[in-house]
């Protein structure tokens, strides 16, 4: 007897609508999850790139310390930096050594950003000189002192020379520790950081196995008798300072800088060697009004 073949399963109409149905409220839910999916990480680029944008420059600030576990003068010094800091038109760095809590104070608009030294570089053109030779020649001491107070191009080009240009400089620069310093052949060019400016002066006006306290009355003297149109700077808010400033007009805007010691109220001990670094500036009193607000705002705090 042959067996009927097996009839396969079908849906009566009405089953057929209902599950027409639900398919077809399955897929609504999954499309709407597939593009919410799609638009909601849109959402939150958008949201967070719109808060960077609104967000005030971000202001780089650090402290290095040698012993002493005060923060408060730390505090009070980002505090006063960061308006100049936020206000600035250019790029700006600053960092002091206070010989008083022995530690470094440092604080930028501009993260890991390297400065051209302009004429500041001609300090450590005269106390390379000094490492190399132990003595200056009458010559070469004619050239020194126009080199510093007087800020003479010529004189620091033909010094330069005697310390054996860009590799003799790069040496005096390795030899101080300043790591973040790379000379260049065109001695003005060389870039540096605030803080590594510190390994200099710090060599200069306090201990230091590099240079004989000889050597150190040398330079020092120098730097305080700089000519009076060239008395700004880190000098703002001091009447007692050692100074070497650095200007250079370029195509992306002026370059101005100052480095210096300031003495302090009680001598030595609440002493500090400071650096301030621009560029970018849109004229040079810009980038001086910059650098002596920064200088006052230092001195009102570490010279009280």
């Amino acid at each position: 007897m042959n067996q009927r073949p097996a009839r396969k399963t079908q849906f009566k109409p009405n089953r057929r609508r209902r599950l027409f149905k639900w398919l077809t409220i399955i897929l609504i839910f999954l499309a709407l999850g597939c593009t919410a999916g799609l638009l909601i990480p849109g959402l939150n680029r958008s949201r967070n790139a719109s808060v960077k944008l609104s967000s005030p420059l971000k202001i780089v600030q650090k402290v290095v310390s040698n012993g002493s576990s005060s923060t408060d003068s730390n505090t009070q010094l980002q505090e006063a930096w960061k308006p100049t800091l936020q206000q600035a038109d250019g790029h700006v760095a600053i960092a002091v050594y206070s010989n008083q809590t022995k530690k470094t104070y440092m604080a930028s608009n501009a993260a890991n950003h390297s400065y051209r030294m302009a004429s500041t570089v001609k300090v450590s053109i005269l106390v390379g000189l000094l490492m190399k030779q132990g003595t200056l020649n009458s010559s070469e001491q004619a050239n020194a002192q126009a080199m510093i107070e007087n800020s003479s191009n010529t004189a620091a080009s033909a010094l330069f020379v005697e310390l054996g240009e860009k590799s003799g400089l790069q040496e005096t620069f390795d030899k101080l520790g300043m790591t973040d310093s790379t000379a260049h052949e065109e001695w003005g060019l060389s870039t540096t950081t605030p803080s590594d400016q510190l390994k200099l002066l710090n060599a200069i006006f306090y201990s230091s196995n590099l240079l004989s306290t000889t050597q150190q009355s040398y330079v020092r003297n120098l730097m305080r008798n700089v000519e009076s149109d060239q008395q700004w700077g880190i000098s703002a808010g001091s009447t007692n300072f050692y100074l070497k400033n650095g200007w250079l007009d370029r195509d992306d805007g002026w370059i101005i800088n100052s480095i210096g010691y300031i003495p302090g109220n009680n001598g030595a001990s609440d002493s500090y060697t400071t650096a301030v670094y621009t560029d970018d500036n849109s004229s040079m009193q810009n980038g001086e009004n910059t650098i002596e607000k920064l200088a006052k705002s230092t001195s009102k705090i570490l010279n009280k």
